[in-house]
């Protein structure tokens, strides 16, 4: 289902990733993303197994603090996708996946702090505009991708 797309050596995980990560948000983050995201950061789905074509692109950002990568690859970082986002959008957004044309996939903290629900953000809109919802939470979108698999 996931395959390389960023071809870096990255450095190990840890806690510390994930409570920098929380903070950014301002809420926990859920648990199945972040275990998906430990063994798949910086991969893409497989596009031979994506049913819908929204999700033909999607790569999970990094994890890792952009400081530990070349800058080619820091710009896939989770960080440095928030940075680009937060003056363009409303706060309670934090970026996990990318669409490779300038789009993300995030978690919508405002209306359901503990249980964050996932949007889309499409980068050629500014503020609520550009953010269209994609499901509940993450158990939820991930079922959107399971179901084409």
């Amino acid at each position: 289902m996931w395959e390389p797309y960023l071809r870096a050596v990255l450095p190990d995980i840890t806690d510390a990733h994930r409570q920098r990560l929380e903070a950014l948000l301002g809420s926990p983050l859920p648990d199945r993303y972040w275990d998906l995201a430990c063994q798949h950061q910086g991969e893409g789905l497989n596009e031979e197994v994506v049913a819908d074509p929204q999700f033909a692109t999607l790569i999970l950002l990094l994890v890792v603090p952009p400081g530990l990568l070349d800058a080619a690859n820091a710009s896939y970082c989770v960080e440095t996708r928030f940075r680009q986002i937060q003056n363009r959008y409303p706060a309670g957004l934090l970026p996990f996946a990318d669409d490779t044309g300038g789009n993300v996939w995030a978690f919508d903290t405002r209306t359901r702090p503990g249980d964050p629900a996932v949007v889309f953000i499409d980068h050629e809109h500014a503020g609520e505009d550009g953010i269209f919802p994609v499901a509940p939470d993450f158990d939820a979108f991930m079922a959107m991708l399971e179901t084409g698999m």
